[in-house]
């Protein structure tokens, strides 16, 4: 959350999620949350909201949060909760990785650039994508785009099926995020029996950097999923000229991370996806370093982006 101008200082506090606190209940969380929102707002502010959760853009509703409220689905109106608590507020709620999709394009797009898109890879998957020409973030009838985490995952590199059943936040199996999310790895990890669920985050990174045989596994089968949802995203809309891959799993691994996505896409499937070469990636897609892009800058510009959020 950020108040008021680009140059104040922003206050950053652990949001109440099941993550955090797995004893309490949903409501609970809920009411924490939009509490915890309260408290910090000043009288009559202009508050930028980046929320990560699957959020109707064109009404505020919030479907799901598998890291902040796990299976539940039921939906909760935090913009109208908010507007209740503190009518005095202007409250513009937005999508953290919407959010962080306005940050990249504005910082990342070069004149010519048609769509663009921006993927994170965390304690959860989402992707968004805008139509530059027509200055829009399409969405569904849901007024939603881009879930891609709870899509069910093709395992399909070799020696993968080892990995099938793993569960996702959300309570079901076999999504994209059971596998490639920061939690996916860790299970991941304890499934192939390379590391604790705990341990995964500080082991792997000095693991790769050592070129553990066993981290290099663990990275190849990740990632492999990651780099399917690239190619199709590519297949089904060829104007798409920009990705940036962003969030806490793709900005911790880094260099090994961009460099296994690259290797992989180098490498041809079919007549229809010959490979992609160095100098095509580098026109196509950014991995962003940590800090680089801020969803709480990008929720900024929602004020500029709402009237583009259109079914």
């Amino acid at each position: 959350m950020r108040t008021g101008g680009p140059e104040e200082p922003v206050e950053r506090v652990p949001s109440p999620s099941r993550l955090r606190h797995p004893e309490r209940s949903v409501p609970r969380l809920r009411a924490d949350l939009v509490g915890l929102l309260c408290d910090r707002v000043p009288a009559g502010a202009r508050a930028a909201l980046s929320f990560g959760a699957a959020i109707d853009h064109l009404t505020g509703t919030v479907y799901g949060s598998a890291p902040l409220w796990g299976e539940e689905t039921a939906p909760y109106d935090v913009a109208a909760e908010l507007r209740r608590r503190r009518p005095d507020v202007t409250w513009h709620l937005v999508n953290d990785v919407t959010a962080a999709l306005l940050d990249f394009a504005a910082v990342h797009a070069r004149p010519g650039i048609r769509r663009v898109a921006y993927l994170t890879v965390s304690s959860g998957i989402a992707l968004r994508t805008a139509d530059l020409e027509q200055h829009r973030i399409p969405v569904d009838d849901l007024g939603l785009q881009g879930e891609v985490g709870h899509l069910p995952v093709a395992l399909t590199a070799p020696g993968s099926d080892v990995l099938a059943g793993l569960p996702c936040e959300c309570g079901a199996r076999d999504h994209l995020a059971s596998v490639a999310s920061g939690p996916g790895l860790a299970r991941a990890a304890e499934r192939l029996g390379l590391a604790r669920p705990a341990q995964v985050a500080d082991w792997l990174p000095g693991a790769l950097a050592a070129d553990d045989p066993g981290a290099r596994r663990l990275l190849e089968l990740c990632v492999a999923p990651v780099a399917e949802l690239l190619r199709t995203m590519w297949c089904l809309d060829p104007h798409l000229d920009l990705i940036g891959i962003g969030g806490g799993v793709a900005e911790g691994l880094s260099g090994p991370y961009a460099a296994e996505i690259r290797r992989l896409l180098a490498t041809a499937t079919s007549y229809a996806d010959r490979g992609r070469d160095d100098a095509w990636l580098d026109e196509r897609l950014v991995f962003c370093a940590p800090g680089r892009v801020d969803p709480l800058r990008g929720a900024q510009r929602v004020a500029d982006w709402r009237p583009g959020i259109t079914r």
